[in-house]
């Protein structure tokens, strides 16, 4: 658009009068930015869609707001216009942009209560004729909506693009510098705390590179994480804009509009302001609201060691976006409160697939909403209530809400509401953008009360770590408190004294004094004496406190004196402001949902002790131990250090907590040795999909933390919720919660353990779980067994393409289609059959009572145990084999590569596989699949191998099995399994994908041959094995379900 102001330039000598100024002016507009005005005769103004222009002749505001010629069109010309088109259109006043124009100066000027608020008096220059162009391609004042963000800001719109791309190229050439620097040492801080990428797999980077509009060439373990460092940069910069602007609408601050300010200002001056006001916090201070920008993180893009160049260019991909927000409507934020707009923002920067793999399912309103009412508050004007992971802050808004509805229905004030809101409406999250967006998202839901209040406020959302917090825990009472924050580079190791760490007021103002001789790098032994004569410790304390003060005040001018300045104290005082937040009547929101093992590295290290404190780990490592969901860890601290005894936890959590293996500590329910949790209900959501494009089993919980005398009673109650007939399983993000619920049933069912104690729950209809009472227990003569864990199934199972019985050897066939490794193209090789056996590969292969295998495959089992023996006996066997021994050769580097022989078999043959035992060898095996909607068994006999003759079937490790010798008893055990009561009693307790060992919870009678009903069982399941046709299978099966549970109610 900087065409439009070169024009103008040149044709600014010959604008003599008014009317050739307004010609030149509309002659341009029309041309430069393609859209024509409508002139009226003998009138100065023009108008196009929503945009009016009132012009003066040359000088004639004589760069004042004051003269008669500026106060005629704005209080004269423009009001009377706007009004009367307004009234004509039936549009509203405030969405108009009233424009005037002398050609020195331009002025632009809103309604509001009816009244027209001129802005600044801006000099004719690029950055002013760029806002008249911007705001002739508006056509009207834009609404802070997420729509409109997303088409201005977002990937897709120009601004955002090239500010992203300009923010990619300024970080690349940081990180590709030789030497050290503060924007280098910052992105390893930040890829370490808070950047969560470092534990993608080569997959999930490469899927999430093809989704990022620019690619930083960087090397590729740096690529992703720089990209989204860029983003997230550019993320905060528009919600701290964002933000100011809001603040200087209300008039809270010297600056009338703060953007506008700016755009005056050269490259030097625009990113000194940006760092000082915005950055810096000192904009927001102004406005009396504290601590509002605190993270450092993400303010390197205005940082002084950046070249002149860099900073121009940097500089000329704000000013843009300045000028869009610019002509933005802050005076009505009733669209931006009635919706958390900075979540749909965000989601539409960052790429998909990287929030998937980061566990960012921000939470849709209307869940919020339902999740809120499920907490059934009495008052939800008198509780306490916090968010401790509250991303962009929508628990936070739909409480706000909540909260200043019942303030103006109880006639409270302005000042009144809002103390109740900032001391009673909390959050804390571990990512400094999350925390800034909700406290922007904070902002926006009570600026109008900031406004008329007149006192000064802190927005009580805490970069803090809900599991890893200084927060008192039941066994303190220590002199100090000792707290480790950084990265291995970093590695802060912060001591304090108990007695300062948890006194806020004295704490902020220490630290804000250590932070200014840091900066001025002074040695402890002047801060120390500064201290006390500040009056924040005595001469007594400082002797006490010199070895701890001295320690931690030495690591930060360390990091100081290497660049890393402005970030610790503002980091520390955050965590240790959630430690003195006292207790809440109310926890609510939704903690995010990632494995353990997908946790970086350092920061398992750190909160493995807090963890253990708990006992929330399984006691079976290898089948889930360690990959308990965080979110469990989050419920068990969070009830801890920040929950009232008889108060209520509600969280959006996954259900699999409730039934699988790995969360066997988390349903104890034991937070310490004083207090218990209580579940009170569950929602159970899994049969929906609350977030778009994602499928996972979602669950509101609302648990009450009790006393130790108390322990949890069963039935839980337990609502599963259904699409009705004609509606979509996923819910749209912006569908109103009535609208909701109005397409979804809710079934009242029940939740027991299925085996009493921490064992997963059996969720039935009521009474259902009583019916089943001889099904409970557990079988402890047969056991489910997992099938071979090969991970090279190309290399493993194959298949037979010839055979030569002259030779003694099979001609095979290896499968790259089978895994994601690449074992290059099929290849044929010939073998001895010796370790080849008939491969169940999957839930495809069979059904209730019926074998139907896809594809003939054959798999290599090398060893038939996991212990030392058996690998040596692997090995002389192998030995033995000479073309089965260069086979395995040739893929010796792929196999040694594996990750379960590498993490699980050590000191194993490269060729050892896992899972095998004699019961692998068994000649009958009942059958079901880990992986499966319905649970079905069948019976697998022996099949033929070539020039091997009958060998048993093996199972690949998604197949789960009971091992016999018997034919008979494999059979009985089949027909119990197929009954109709089992498949529902085991259905009701395991996970689709984590059907596994199904006697632990399951107790069934042992065959008694002399039992003449065992024996019609025995009949029926190998009657429906041999069955002619589907339909005589289903009658068999029938029969065999009567049968099989006469049988479990006689035992």
């Amino acid at each position: 658009m900087s065409i439009l102001f070169d024009n103008l330039k040149k044709d600014r000598h010959s604008w003599s009068n008014e009317e050739e100024l307004r010609k030149s002016w509309l002659k341009h507009i029309e041309n430069d930015l393609g859209m024509t005005f409508h002139a009226e005769r003998g009138r100065n103004d023009a108008s196009y869609n929503q945009v009016i222009i009132e012009f003066k002749g040359p000088g004639f505001f004589k760069g004042s707001m004051k003269s008669a010629s500026f106060i005629e069109a704005i209080d004269d010309r423009l009001f009377k216009y706007i009004r009367a088109r307004a009234k004509s259109e039936g549009i509203p006043e405030e969405d108009y942009i009233g424009i005037a124009i002398d050609g020195d100066h331009i002025c632009f000027a809103f309604m509001r209560d009816g009244k027209i608020v001129p802005r600044n008096l801006l000099p004719f220059n690029p950055a002013s004729v760029e806002l008249v162009a911007q705001a002739c391609f508006d056509s009207k004042r834009r609404a802070v909506t997420a729509e409109n963000l997303v088409e201005d800001f977002g990937h897709a719109a120009q601004i955002g693009n090239a500010m992203m791309a300009s923010l990619v190229a300024l970080l690349e050439k940081q990180l590709t510098a030789p030497s050290n620097n503060k924007i280098k040492l910052l992105f390893e801080e930040w890829r370490t705390l808070f950047g969560q990428v470092a534990d993608l797999s080569a997959a999930q980077a490469a899927e999430i590179r093809k989704s990022i509009p620019f690619s930083p060439k960087l090397p590729p373990r740096d690529m992703v994480a720089a990209a989204l460092f860029a983003i997230h940069t550019y993320n905060a910069f528009v919600m701290k804009m964002l933000a100011a602007e809001i603040v200087a609408q209300y008039g809270l601050t010297a600056y009338r509009d703060f953007c506008e300010h700016l755009l005056g200002q050269d490259d030097a001056q625009l990113l000194y302001l940006l760092n000082t006001e915005v950055e810096q916090g000192r904009f927001f201070d102004a406005a009396q609201i504290t601590g509002f920008v605190e993270e450092a993180v993400f303010s390197w893009y205005a940082d002084n060691s950046l070249s002149v160049e860099d900073r121009a260019a940097c500089c000329g991909a704000i000013r843009p976006l300045l000028t869009q927000l610019a002509l933005y409507r802050m005076d009505d934020l009733s669209a931006a409160r009635s919706h958390d707009v900075l979540k749909s923002f965000y989601q539409a920067l960052v790429p998909e697939a990287l929030r998937k793999a980061l566990g960012e399912f921000y939470t849709p309103d209307w869940l919020a909403d339902i999740t809120c009412d499920r907490a059934e508050v009495a008052d939800w004007g008198s509780v306490r209530v916090l968010d401790p992971t509250c991303g962009s802050g929508s628990f936070l808004l739909e409480v706000i809400r909540r909260k200043r509805k019942l303030a103006l229905d109880n006639g409270l004030s302005e000042s009144e509401t809002l103390t109740k809101i900032l001391g009673e409406v909390w959050g804390f999250d571990l990512n400094p953008l999350a925390v800034q967006a909700s406290r922007v998202n904070f902002l926006i839901a009570i600026a109008d009360l900031v406004a008329t209040a007149g006192m000064e406020v802190e927005l009580p959302v805490l970069l803090a770590d809900a599991v890893y917090s200084p927060a008192r825990s039941p066994k303190a009472g220590q002199d100090f408190v000792e707290y480790g924050i950084g990265s291995a580079q970093a590695n802060l190791n912060i001591v304090l004294p108990a007695a300062l760490a948890f006194d806020r007021v004295r704490l902020d103002h220490a630290f804000a004094l250590m932070a200014e001789h840091v900066n001025d790098e002074k040695e402890y032994d002047v801060v120390e004496t500064e201290l006390i004569k500040a009056g924040l410790m005595s001469a007594e304390e400082g002797k006490s406190w010199h070895s701890a003060l001295s320690s931690t005040y030495g690591q930060v001018l360390d990091l100081h004196r290497k660049a890393w300045n402005g970030i610790w104290f503002r980091i520390v005082r955050n965590f240790f402001w959630s430690a003195v937040a006292g207790q809440f009547d109310v926890v609510v929101g939704n903690p995010p949902w990632v494995r353990w093992s997908n946790l970086p590295e350092l920061y398992r290290q750190r909160i493995k002790p807090t963890c253990e404190q708990y006992t929330i780990f399984s006691e079976t490592p290898y089948h889930g131990g360690n990959e308990l969901d965080i979110s469990g860890m989050i419920t068990y601290t969070v009830a801890d250090k920040w929950l009232k005894p008889e108060g209520k936890l509600v969280f959006v959590i996954t259900q699999t907590h409730f039934q699988s293996p790995s969360s066997q500590g988390f349903r104890s329910f034991r937070i310490n040795e004083d207090f218990n949790l209580i579940p009170e209900c569950i929602d159970d959501l899994k049969k929906l999909k609350p977030f778009a494009k994602v499928a996972n089993k979602t669950a509101i919980m609302r648990l009450r933390k009790v006393d130790r005398t108390q322990v949890p009673t069963y039935p839980v109650p337990y609502r599963v919720w259904n699409k009705i007939d004609g509606s979509s399983a996923s819910i749209p993000e912006n569908m109103h919660k009535d609208a909701v619920l109005k397409r979804v049933n809710q079934q009242t069912w029940e939740a027991h353990p299925v085996n009493g104690g921490n064992s997963p729950w059996a969720i039935l209809p009521p009474g259902r779980f009583a019916d089943m009472e001889a099904l409970q227990g557990q079988s402890d003569w047969i056991s489910g067994r997992k099938g071979v864990t090969a991970d090279l199934n190309g290399v493993y199972m194959v298949r037979i393409v010839g055979e030569n019985a002259k030779t003694g050897l099979v001609q095979v066939e290896t499968r790259p289609e089978a895994g994601r490794t690449d074992i290059g193209p099929a290849r044929q090789f010939w073998i001895e059959p010796d370790l080849l056996f008939p491969l169940l590969k999957g839930a495809s292969d069979f059904s209730a009572c019926e074998i139907h295998i896809r594809e003939k495959l054959y798999i290599m089992v090398p060893n038939t145990g996991i212990n030392g023996a058996d690998y040596r006996a692997a090995e002389t066997t192998v030995n033995g084999l000479k073309q089965t021994k260069k086979y395995l050769a040739h893929f010796k580097p792929l196999l040694e590569r594996r990750s379960t022989y590498k993490l699980r078999q050590k000191g194993a043959p490269y060729y050892a596989v896992y899972n095998s035992g004699a019961y692998t060898f068994a000649p009958y095996k009942v059958v079901w699949a880990e992986l499966s909607t319905t649970f079905e068994a069948a019976v697998f006999e022996e099949e033929d191998v070539p020039l091997m003759g009958k060998r048993p079937y093996v199972p690949d490790h998604k197949v789960y099995f009971a091992d016999f010798t018997s034919k008979d008893m494999a059979h009985f055990v089949c027909g119990i399994l197929n009954s109709k009561m089992v498949r529902e009693y085991v259905e009701s307790h395991t996970i689709q994908i984590q059907v596994s060992n199904i006697f632990k919870h399951l107790s069934i009678p042992q065959y008694d041959p002399t039992n003449a009903e065992h024996v019609d069982l025995v009949k029926l399941s190998k009657a429906a094995h041999a069955a002619p046709s589907k339909a005589k299978r289903v009658d068999l099966l029938t029969k065999l379900s009567a049968c099989a549970e006469t049988v479990l109610i006689k035992a």
